[in-house]
């Protein structure tokens, strides 16, 4: 069985949940994306794609694409890469980048690029944590942890912007419509210094298969280096586990020693890497291949 595709992210589940679901820590992105969209809500106006690979009747490959944002690699089976390649561009499907494991993502990337223009760049190198046993800071500092309210999403609209801005690798707009959502459910906290204003926060995902992923966390720089960002990731983690989540995980930015040593030690430990590739340049309108495909840092 060939690639399929399809924008209805029901029909994509009945094929692919059994897959994601046996890890759920690995395949915490494309579950959580994909139960954000069964909920109804949408990450642009413009539709997503979703694509599912299988070979003597079991269902081995999984991806989607969820505009702004490029292919999302939840599985990606040795060489099916150029049959993916070739059946997103039969959708004139965008791709800005792609996102996946190290190899998978340099597969796509490859296949992507090959006799074209298009050239790829490293956007960031990703590590997967996930908790061993959560260690708060002792002593932890000044103030409290609470969970958001309403009236906190212009304070937390403006640290997810400058997030964004600071660490994310793709240029997509954050949705307030998402991070209230975030806050109605109990998913967003915040840390109170002892004026009770807030300094830090963090934020998880829905629950899904057991996992719940933490982020996005900042601190304005003004109120760095204090400990509150360690605090309110442990507060956000020990909320996710009172809720029932059974495995928490966590992504970071393989470049930044100080958030990886942080998470340490609150007791996560390293679990996989993440790689997300960039396509930069135009189509060679004549096709000739270059030296395209080749990640460059």
């Amino acid at each position: 069985m060939p690639w399929s595709f399809t924008d209805d992210p029901h029909r994509y589940a009945e094929h692919v949940l059994d897959l994601l679901t046996a890890r759920p820590d690995v395949h915490t992105v494309p579950l959580t994306v994909l139960e954000t969209l069964r909920a109804g809500q949408r990450f642009s106006d413009v539709a997503p794609l979703f694509g599912w690979y299988g070979a003597a009747g079991e269902i081995t490959g999984a991806i989607s694409m969820t505009p702004p944002y490029g292919v999302l690699l939840a599985e990606l089976p040795p060489g099916s890469e150029d049959e993916l390649a070739a059946g997103i561009r039969e959708r004139a499907a965008e791709v800005p980048d792609t996102m996946g494991t190290v190899d998978a993502a340099g597969r796509f990337a490859a296949s992507w690029t090959a006799g074209t223009g298009l050239r790829t760049e490293v956007a960031m190198r990703q590590r997967v944590y996930t908790l061993d046993g959560l260690r708060p800071p002792t002593p932890p500092p000044a103030g409290r942890a609470r969970a958001a309210v309403p009236a906190d999403l212009d304070v937390v609209m403006d640290w997810v912007t400058r997030f964004h801005l600071e660490a994310e690798a793709s240029a997509a707009t954050p949705q307030p419509e998402m991070y209230l959502r975030r806050i109605e459910l109990g998913l967003l906290w915040l840390w109170l210094d002892e004026q009770a204003r807030p300094v830090s926060m963090a934020s998880r995902n829905v629950t899904v298969a057991g996992v719940s992923r933490i982020g996005p966390v900042y601190t304005p720089p003004d109120s760095r280096r204090r400990g509150y960002g360690a605090a309110v990731t442990a507060a956000c983690t020990q909320d996710a586990l009172d809720c029932g989540a059974r495995q928490v995980v966590l992504f970071t930015d393989e470049a930044n020693p100080t958030s990886n040593g942080i998470y340490q030690q609150l007791g996560y430990r390293a679990l996989d890497d993440r790689l997300i590739l960039r396509f930069v340049g135009a189509p060679d309108q004549a096709g000739a291949p270059d030296e395209a495909g080749a990640p460059t840092s």
